[in-house]
């Protein structure tokens, strides 16, 4: 371990150049002292130890940009020179970039007023990197100097087979605040007779449906030779003067070998706040003159011939094809059902609405605020307010907000509260889980048996100017790029009731000495039903109906079922039975009792009987509510929530 006075040293040497190679300083040279060696030579160790905990490494400067999904050598050495420098990054140097890396870049550009501080690995945070990156100095007898071979061209006259403009590089978009973003590209074929090296290009930029100019679009022009740059200008240098017109000169080092191929393309960076006005136009960009040298020291200056490429400066959003998606989740949740509520206390965080959110696109969204929609049936002035007190956002398992419903507003059957100040973040790619739960009030407050009470967050809710979510680079999102949608079906209200499950379902049919017209159908459909809050009667009886929405919530028929004869509902010819195996008793009515907290099993069964040409058809059967009361009675409340798999089979009766 080097102590912290050895660290300061070196790096202070270091700073200053005084640690160099022996062979590059006459007083090393002059002395042969094997101990001076030595301690050359054990410095020179702690100098490349000191390196590795910095986390770089000897002469090695970063040259490429890196974001989400970059791989290689040159991402390691960036993770470890982050971390040497306290930038968290939990997985370690892996070399792979990936959200961890870029927070901790994020937090390096912060850290050197690098804007924006979107943990993107570009040009001005390279050049920062680099600047902070020290050399190692060669070994004694070893001085480091440049090996300059591989800008040498070999050869002799050379020239440029043919020009093709990139397939994959068309109609781009380029997003504000975008670094870079190739727009056009060649395919630049050298004969063999030569290597060449690119000295400049000159490139054309024209209107499409731009009236704005160039640089009020873009920052910078770069140019790039098989992903390497090779050149970068201000964006200001094609103006009105020259009619968008300008010459980039080439860094040294712009080769392609004789026979290869090299790939030029134009990369653009957009202004960070393009005028919404301005948002969709378009540019062309052309390559209208490559100057090259070959090995014979000849300079070419030629036209490529190749036709100009489109493209459009978008929001962030549009270019990033950022989309925040919402999706139903827990249907046992969502579903419509009865809710237990006490007679006497308040019942807290019951689960009322559970969906998923999901970040798609290339950027994170940070949402702010989030309204949902509470709607009531309560009786008295139809309040949501009067029937729960608040919500509670929970994401991912943990509570990030809570709201209480308003009681000073004016009584409607429908409320907007809004989770607001959340300052929540869903990483790009990734998909939150969310769950809105509710405070509701006893039977014994204002809350009524039979108050039903519905959540909803979707298109109507992310159109309201209380929703506020945004991309990484602080644009809202627009309607377009919110989809989906999440709502829970009406929940009824009761301290006192009945929940249902489905069991089974069956079909047969009985065909008579094989003849016309005579087949009989027996259609079995079985349930369970488990009493709450009190004793519960259950009907006895059960009919037919032919409403495919039951629209009361009471009736005095009993259970009720459809019966569906090639899609219409029929009552012709019908007989039906309703049995039970459980815990239920006979009451003095006739009716089912059955004691609170048990359960039993229902089955009703209907017999169709074909005794006519016009009854033949496609046979099926619905459950459609189910009749309980918490006294011996005739008039049955109706229990019909989502009763949707409570069906059996279609069968053909002839």
């Amino acid at each position: 371990m080097i102590s912290k006075s050895t660290k300061g040293l070196l790096v202070g040497m270091l700073a200053l150049g005084l640690l160099v190679s022996p062979a590059a300083s006459p007083a090393f040279a002059q002395s042969s002292s094997a101990s001076l060696q030595a301690q050359i030579q054990a410095l020179l160790a702690q100098v490349a130890a000191l390196q590795a905990q910095l986390g770089v490494s000897a002469g090695a400067s970063f040259t490429r940009d890196l974001t989400i999904g970059s791989t290689g050598a040159d991402v390691t050495r960036l993770q470890q020179f982050l971390i040497a420098r306290g930038h968290s990054i939990p997985a370690g140097a892996t070399g792979y970039f990936g959200a961890q890396t870029r927070a901790a870049v994020a937090a390096f550009q912060a850290a050197n007023g690098i804007a924006p501080a979107a943990g993107y690995f570009g040009p001005l945070t390279r050049a920062k990197v680099n600047g902070m990156i020290v050399v190692t100095p060669g070994t004694p007898g070893t001085p480091s100097t440049p090996n300059d071979d591989d800008d040498e061209l070999e050869g002799g006259a050379g020239s440029v087979d043919s020009y093709e403009l990139l397939g994959s590089l068309n109609s781009e978009e380029v997003g504000e605040d975008d670094e870079d973003v190739e727009v056009a590209g060649l395919e630049i074929e050298v004969d063999d007779g030569s290597d060449i090296e690119l000295t400049a290009v000159r490139l054309v930029f024209d209107e499409g449906t731009a009236d704005e100019d160039f640089e009020d679009y873009a920052s910078e022009v770069s140019l790039w030779l098989d992903g390497e740059e090779v050149g970068r200008v201000d964006a200001e240098d094609f103006n009105d003067d020259n009619d968008w017109t300008a010459t980039v000169s080439l860094d040294d080092g712009a080769i392609i070998r004789r026979g290869d191929i090299g790939e030029l393309t134009v990369g653009i960076s957009a202004q960070g706040n393009i005028d919404s006005a301005d948002i969709g136009d378009t540019w062309t960009v052309d390559f209208r003159q490559i100057r090259f040298m070959d090995a014979d020291g000849a300079t070419v200056s030629e036209d490529p011939s190749t036709a100009a490429r489109t493209f459009s400066f978008e929001s962030f959003a549009t270019a990033a094809d950022v989309e925040l998606t919402i999706r139903e989740d827990d249907d046992e949740i969502n579903d419509a059902r009865t809710l237990e509520v006490d007679a006497t206390n308040d019942m807290d965080d019951v689960e009322v609405l559970s969906f998923t959110m999901e970040a798609e696109g290339d950027s994170d969204i940070t949402i702010d605020s989030l309204p949902i929609t509470v709607t009531s049936t309560e009786g008295t002035g139809n309040d949501p307010d009067d029937l729960i007190s608040a919500l509670h956002l929970i994401v991912d398992g943990e509570e990030i907000a809570s709201e209480t419903l308003s009681t000073a507003d004016a009584d409607n059957s429908s409320e907007v509260v809004v989770f607001d100040d959340l300052e929540w973040t869903i990483e790009e790619g990734e998909t939150a889980e969310v769950m809105v739960t509710a405070d509701l009030y006893s039977i014994a407050d204002t809350l009524d048996a039979g108050d039903t009470i519905s959540f909803a967050f979707g298109e109507t809710e992310t159109n309201l100017a209380t929703f506020d979510a945004e991309d990484e680079s602080g644009e809202n999102l627009g309607n377009a790029d919110v989809t989906g949608s999440a709502s829970s079906g009406a929940f009824d209200l009761r301290a006192a009731g009945i929940m249902v499950t489905f069991v089974s379902a069956s079909e047969t049919v009985t065909a008579n000495d094989n003849a016309a017209d005579n087949d009989v159908g027996t259609f079995r459909i079985t349930f369970n039903v488990q009493a709450f809050g009190s004793d519960v009667y259950l009907a006895r009886s059960a009919d037919a109906t032919t409403a495919s929405t039951i629209t009361a919530s009471t009736g005095s028929a009993g259970h009720l079922y459809l019966v569906e004869d090639s899609g219409t509902a029929t009552t012709d010819d019908l007989t039906d039975i309703v049995t039970e195996i459980g815990d239920a008793s006979e009451a003095s009515s006739n009716n089912f009792l059955l004691e609170e907290d048990e359960e039993t099993e229902l089955t009703i069964t209907v017999v169709q009987t074909n005794d006519s040409a016009e009854d033949d058809g496609l046979y099926r059967v619905l459950l459609k509510a189910v009749a309980w009361a918490t006294t011996d009675t005739t008039t049955w409340n109706l229990y019909d929530f989502d009763l949707e798999d409570f069906k059996t089979d279609p069968v053909n009766l002839n």
